[in-house]
């Protein structure tokens, strides 16, 4: 049980500075930088850069590992969480586009597409509010939702003996 609180504990801090550093990156990136100086467009690009490669995604690795740790200690095999699953990839996927933006600065300042943040940012606000809605609601997602290529085995030859239980 204490390595489930300690999990736990890993996951939801490293979730916070994951999601803070979702909703604060393109914020900065928001603003007009064509007027600025060189010398503080250069500690906006280093600061943008640094946040993201320092901070923001190894909390994202971290949050992800310490999740799918608890997946399986928890045996948590159920449709909402699978269901919040694919909402944790389009968060993933905003993570890179984050990434990819702030690059842009760095690379082609006059040609970065800074209008692009509010919707990141908006996108980001609405994924967190539905992977928190499934973690705290737990609603019954029912199979039906899912295609029938996915409820059923394809026929494929197992790596394994026996699948393991």
């Amino acid at each position: 049980m204490t390595l489930v609180l300690a999990l736990k504990t890993i996951h939801i801090t490293t979730l916070i500075i994951w999601c803070a550093g979702l909703l604060a990156l393109p914020l900065l990136l928001a603003g007009d930088h064509r007027n600025l100086a060189q010398s503080d467009y250069t500690r906006l690009r280093l600061t943008l850069q640094n946040g993201y490669i320092a901070v923001i995604t190894p909390a994202a690795v971290i949050a992800v590992t310490a999740g799918t740790a608890l997946i399986f200690l928890r045996g948590l095999y159920v449709p909402w969480m699978f269901a919040k699953l694919v909402m944790v990839g389009f968060l993933v996927g905003l993570h890179g586009l984050t990434g990819h933006a702030i690059i842009a600065i760095g690379e082609a300042p006059g040609e970065a597409q800074l209008n692009l943040a509010i919707p990141r940012l908006v996108a980001a606000v609405l994924l967190m509010a539905i992977i928190l809605l499934l973690v705290l609601a737990k609603p019954d997602v029912p199979l039906t939702l899912l295609p029938d290529w996915l409820q059923q085995p394809l026929g494929l030859q197992s790596p394994f003996e026996a699948v393991p239980m």
